[in-house]
């Protein structure tokens, strides 16, 4: 979760140097060339830092082959025995987990991908902002994801990840519920905070949990889990924007509100041997 922190502080300066060249008067066309030539020289940049793919001796590849399938099926065995992986011989089962997984990845960073395109927009067109100010409302949902994301992995830790994808959904849901309903720019903005302070740590859980449901094809899992996820991110904003030719902006946000009602329903799907030993404790008490 904290790795993926660093996509949204680019969305945090991002979101800043486009406030910035919005005050200055900078036109869209001069804003967007910058940054793709900045775009450009950093890629070139940090190709020389990328890990090399010099081909690896059959011997070393058979070494390494034996130790990852010990490995897989070691951590099979243990995530058998604490309830969190997919029962060893019930492949479909784990098959099943994943698409699953992937389903709830595609709600929640569809939900992300509205926010990254219409957030600015919604408080310009709709509550009258101006186009610097505005610019800071995507800043303020990304800060807020931001701060949910380096802290993650500690609360996943403490309250395990169900409860991450469970109570942060309800949290983006009721934030973003605000930003539909809300006629105040300050609360439209404590609104895009708390659907970005939920929504951080979703997408975390829902990689990981792909990749501990069968270690013997983690990179694959994961790969469905993204793929899935990220066409979600791509569509995001066309759905919301198919959405404002029926009703207003603000109201098609409510289907964001949809999603994560959704997404806090089905968290169970993450439930680990973990989870069941805290439920027990409390239902003891």
């Amino acid at each position: 979760s904290a790795f993926h922190a660093m996509f949204s502080v680019g969305g945090v300066i991002a979101s800043l140097a486009g406030a910035g060249a919005a005050s200055a008067g900078m036109s869209p066309a001069a804003g967007m060339g910058a940054v793709g030539t900045v775009g450009i020289v950093t890629a070139l940049a940090s190709a020389r830092g990328l890990l090399p793919t010099a081909p690896t001796s059959a011997a070393t590849a058979d070494a390494e082959g034996s130790a990852a399938t010990a490995d897989a099926e070691g951590s099979a065995a243990t995530a058998d025995a604490e309830g969190e992986g997919a029962p060893a011989g019930k492949p479909r089962s784990a098959h099943g987990r994943i698409w699953v997984l992937a389903a709830l990845a595609l709600m929640v960073m569809l939900s992300e991908g509205a926010a990254n395109d219409w957030s600015a927009l919604h408080l310009k067109d709709i509550l009258g902002a101006p186009a610097s100010t505005a610019a800071v409302g995507y800043g303020t949902y990304a800060a807020a994801m931001t701060t949910g994301r380096l802290l993650a992995d500690r609360v996943s830790g403490r309250l395990g990840p169900m409860a991450v994808l469970r109570y942060g959904a309800v949290t983006a849901a009721v934030g973003i519920t605000i930003v539909a309903v809300s006629p105040w720019i300050w609360a439209a903005f404590a609104g895009w905070a708390l659907f970005g302070l939920g929504l951080s740590g979703c997408v975390p859980q829902l990689f990981s949990a792909a990749g501990r449901a069968d270690p013997s094809a983690a990179g694959a899992n994961v790969s469905r889990v993204a793929g899935l996820g990220y066409l979600g991110m791509l569509s995001g904003p066309a759905v919301i924007g198919w959405l404002t030719h029926l009703v207003a902006l603000n109201h098609a946000l409510l289907l964001l509100t949809l999603l994560c009602a959704i997404a806090a329903a089905a968290a169970g799907v993450l439930r680990t041997g973990s989870d069941r030993t805290r439920e027990m404790a409390r239902g003891s008490h």
